[in-house]
């Protein structure tokens, strides 16, 4: 079943909607050969949805990148330094040009488990505009339809 819903909603991507069709090459979360592929959704499939409800939560994410910090950190420290990070790299395609810098909040050059897991997931910046850490297809629906988009801080409709 889970697969089903993934082919449908890989499907759904690939169509577009007319709002997806709009956007240009420089959406950086579109890859500019496929207009309307959504990169983050794509990547959502692999660690969300597990119920095959249409629903992708906070917890499924980090479940998800536990399992990526523990299988990385080989010499069970509780820290995944440079090296070892290469294996989140090569384990993830999203991951793939990720920046241990990025991930290491206090410079010490290895990243701890809060370091790692505490980071907003993009696909939950995109699409969880409520902040309840749960998705549904409605709002990923939703956040490609301007008449539905919410103005954020400091911004006017």
């Amino acid at each position: 079943m889970r697969d089903l819903l993934c082919a449908l909603l890989l499907l759904c991507i690939a169509t577009g909607t007319a709002a997806a069709q709009a956007r240009t090459a420089a959406d950086s979360t579109s890859i500019g050969r496929y207009p309307g592929f959504d990169r983050f959704l794509a990547w959502a499939t692999v660690w969300g949805n597990l119920k095959g409800q249409g629903v992708y939560t906070c917890e499924e994410w980090k479940r998800y990148a536990e399992g990526l910090f523990k299988n990385a950190d080989r010499n069970h420290d509780g820290y995944v330094d440079a090296q070892e990070f290469e294996s989140i790299q090569q384990a993830d395609s999203m991951l793939k040009g990720a920046d241990l810098a990025y991930f290491d909040d206090n410079r010490d050059g290895r990243l701890s488990r809060s370091e790692f897991l505490d980071k907003p997931n993009p696909f939950f910046v995109r699409y969880d505009r409520k902040h309840t850490c749960q998705v549904t297809l409605d709002d990923i629906s939703d956040a490609d339809d301007p008449a539905k988009k919410k103005p954020g801080p400091g911004r006017s409709h």
